[in-house]
């Protein structure tokens, strides 16, 4: 009966990385450790004819002892440098890639996926849980090679000089050895308790960190304190649980030593005294139990701390892992032709809290249209619908007739650009934050940078200026126009922008918007709570939101003449000094 084919999942595909195109450098590595543990074993075959030599004083035993130390010695020193580079070789191709696997993997899940992962899960992954599988796992493959290496090797030596004996030493090891096993089991959960709590201590540092403004602001330091306190407590103590159980298999493990060198020294003394042995074999025996005790008592660890570190792997696999998208479909590849259309959508974060409710509105190609409503109206979930963050709503959005539940999420961003008020720019040039690190033409790179107000900027500090972590060496105006240009460059069909202008003046926020507005062959939908009477007569249509529902369509005109829901939210932002909009801040 034929045997069924393993299928492989995308754990072990992932757990592959690190062998993968890794197996010659694996392969001399552990022919060299091979090597190494001969040469270990020859030593005691050494001490055995030197003490023999000694006792007998027999030259012809000396000569004997003196040659094979040669030959260890030499064997020794060759392949160790050999090891030397082929175990470095393997640890850094295997872990570089697995790390660039599962970076790439991460890269290419979308923004909704991804949003359902905790970032600080891979920020602890590449912080913590990849050095346990360094060591644990990659190291560990060459590790139980030489070990077991050892283990045979000895106890095929002790053989060779003393049945008796090689029995009566392997008979002391077997209580202790599976008393270590069975102990050793415990490691694999404490590892995982382990990570689970560096994972939530990063999360944390993380969110404070972030929010260490606001923390100095409402001077919670004491409460900000208590619950670092707390979290630094939990991931201690669990760190010193993991501590403790290794400190309690290296007790078994260091009895275990003393029990079998107090049965080999007594019986050795024994056999000795009945002229069955002589004073070498039992020094030969010292040694060798070394290497058979020794690899007894490492590879209890070795195998739990490397099913330990497969376990992260695995984790992480579970992390990275992208849904599946096999059934979806691309958008047309020659772009956006008529509309996008909500149809009674209907959405919710959690459930029975509806963000939006039953919202039909569409937008037509190559036109423009203003979003508008109070705080929490659902102004920004709707455009994180319309960019494919969300799958769970009920209804319809509709890109030309096609369901976005259906779309391909690559393709669809490559018919929308979003600008966010939230701008996140990478330590590098200014240049490099507009193109994204991306070659496009010179003429399409000074038009993003004109028509984004970034024309001085550029003028003044060059675009090769560092923009610094986070883009701290600009205001957050500029950093917002980087985004703008960023989103223009590309030339997409569709742009949607949450609040872009907000951290721009009003002189310069009312000029970007103007120039956008004015670019032909785009279609603009954008959030805002800047109601100034001269920009919103230049949309094609206002979207009026109130608690999730779409409360008014229409133009400036009709909206105003209608004198319904967004009359009353234009006259409460016309009551400030100009700039701050009464009621109806994003």
């Amino acid at each position: 009966m034929a045997k069924t084919k393993k299928v492989k999942t995308f754990r072990d595909e992932c757990k592959d990385q690190l062998m993968k195109n890794n197996k010659r450098n694996f392969g001399v590595t552990v022919a060299t450790v091979f090597a190494d543990s001969l040469a270990n074993i020859g030593i005691a075959f050494i001490m055995k004819y030197i003490a023999d030599a000694m006792q007998a004083k027999d030259y012809s035993l000396l000569m004997r002892a003196v040659v094979i130390a040669a030959v260890v010695a030499g064997v020794a020193l060759s392949f160790s440098i050999v090891q030397k580079t082929y175990r470095n070789r393997y640890l850094k191709h295997g872990l570089s890639q697995f790390k660039r696997f599962i970076f790439e993997k991460i890269l290419d899940k979308s923004i909704g996926d991804y949003a359902d992962t905790s970032s600080a899960k891979f920020i602890s992954a590449f912080s913590n849980d990849l050095g346990q599988i360094e060591g644990n796992y990659l190291a560990a493959n060459i590790q139980f090679f030489y070990q077991t290496s050892l283990l045979v090797g000895g106890v095929i030596a002790m053989a060779v000089i003393s049945p008796v004996m090689m029995a009566a030493v392997m008979a002391a090891t077997v209580v202790p050895t599976a008393v270590s096993l069975l102990y050793g089991r415990k490691m694999t959960a404490v590892e995982k308790k382990t990570s689970s709590k560096n994972e939530g201590f990063v999360d944390q540092m993380k969110d404070l960190l972030n929010g260490f403004i606001v923390i100095k602001s409402f001077r919670a330091e004491k409460e900000v304190m208590s619950l670092f306190n707390d979290n630094n407590s939990q991931l201690e103590e669990a760190k010193r649980n993991r501590r403790e159980t290794h400190d309690k298999v290296g007790i078994i493990s260091t009895a275990t030593q003393m029990l079998v060198t107090i049965v080999l020294l007594c019986f050795g003394t024994y056999l000795v005294f009945k002229g069955r042995m002589t004073i070498g074999s039992v020094l030969a025996f010292y040694q060798l139990q070394n290497y058979t005790l020794g690899p007894l008592t490492r590879l209890v660890p070795l195998y739990v701390n490397r099913k330990a570190a497969v376990a992260l792997i695995y984790k992480l696999a579970d992390a990275v892992e992208k849904k599946d998208v096999s059934g979806l479909k691309p958008l047309k590849s020659d772009g956006f032709e008529e509309s996008i259309a909500l149809r009674d959508v209907t959405f919710a974060y959690e459930d029975n809290k509806d963000v939006l409710k039953n919202v039909s509105v569409e937008f037509a190609k190559n036109k423009s249209y203003a979003i508008v409503g109070g705080s929490g109206s659902g102004k920004s979930t709707l455009l994180g619908l319309l960019l494919g963050y969300f799958r769970n709503y009920e209804g319809k959005v509709l890109f030309d007739g096609s369901e976005l539940r259906d779309i391909a999420v690559e393709s669809l961003y490559d018919m929308v650009s979003v600008v966010q008020q939230n701008v996140f720019l990478f330590d590098s040039s200014l240049k490099n934050n507009i193109t994204m690190f991306k070659e496009f033409d010179e003429d399409q790179y000074n038009n993003a940078i004109k028509l984004a107000g970034l024309t001085a900027l550029v003028r003044e500090k060059g675009d090769a200026y560092d923009c610094g972590e986070g883009g701290r060496n600009l205001s957050g105006g500029e950093k917002q126009r980087v985004s703008i240009a960023r989103c223009l460059i590309r030339s997409t069909p569709v742009m949607l922008m949450d609040e872009a202008t907000a951290a721009l003046d009003n002189a310069t926020a009312y000029a970007v918007t103007n120039s956008i507005l004015a670019l032909e062959g785009l279609t603009k939908i954008i959030v805002t709570h800047k109601l100034e009477a001269d920009m919103m007569k230049k949309y094609d249509g206002i979207i009026a939101m109130n608690n999730g529902t779409v409360a008014e369509t229409g133009t400036f005109a009709e909206l105003m003449e209608r004198k319904g829901y967004f009359y009353s939210l234009f006259n409460v932002s016309q009551q400030g000094d100009g700039d701050t909009q009464v009621g109806i801040s994003a």
